[in-house]
């Protein structure tokens, strides 16, 4: 997610609610992608007028539909596709994601390693990145943190 801090964790929390509230009616299962972008959709539409300055990525499994991702902004456009990138650093991360190394059938060692290398080439080069990099890896089982690096530290 990018944009202003309060707007984004404001909305974090908000789909956090709704998808579990639908886990609660829905004998434990699970929000589906689909729905869950919708749903942040629907809301930042609705508050258009208001400013807010919110892009995002909603992704995940669902065994129904499989892995899905949708870019979703602060106008309410949402659109589902195989990459997006979001903030003012994803020009520079697209730079390295749109080469020959991306492919569909890259392992989970491979896909990791250029998701490091994108994000860490946009948050070096762009100020209003900020200078932590968080890299999850999502599989049918779930979703798990695989990397966190503070560029601070970097020497």
């Amino acid at each position: 997610m990018a944009g202003g801090a309060a707007d984004c964790s404001f909305w974090i929390r908000m789909l956090h609610s709704e998808a579990k509230l639908h886990e609660l009616l829905h004998d434990s299962r699970g929000i589906s992608v689909a729905r869950a972008s919708r749903l942040i959709s629907n809301a930042m539409y609705q508050n258009r007028a208001l400013d807010l300055s919110v892009g995002t990525m909603i992704m995940g499994y669902h065994p129904r539909d499989g892995f899905q991702i949708y870019y979703v902004d602060n106008t309410g456009v949402r659109i589902q596709g195989d990459m997006f990138a979001v903030g003012s650093g994803s020009t520079f991360a697209l730079g390295i994601l749109d080469t020959e190394e991306r492919r569909f059938e890259m392992t989970e060692e491979e896909a990791v390693s250029l998701g490091i290398r994108a994000i860490r080439h946009a948050t070096l080069r762009d100020a209003g990145s900020g200078g932590w990099i968080g890299v999850y890896l999502i599989t049918k089982d779930g979703w798990r943190k695989v990397f966190s690096e503070d560029l601070a530290s970097i020497q």
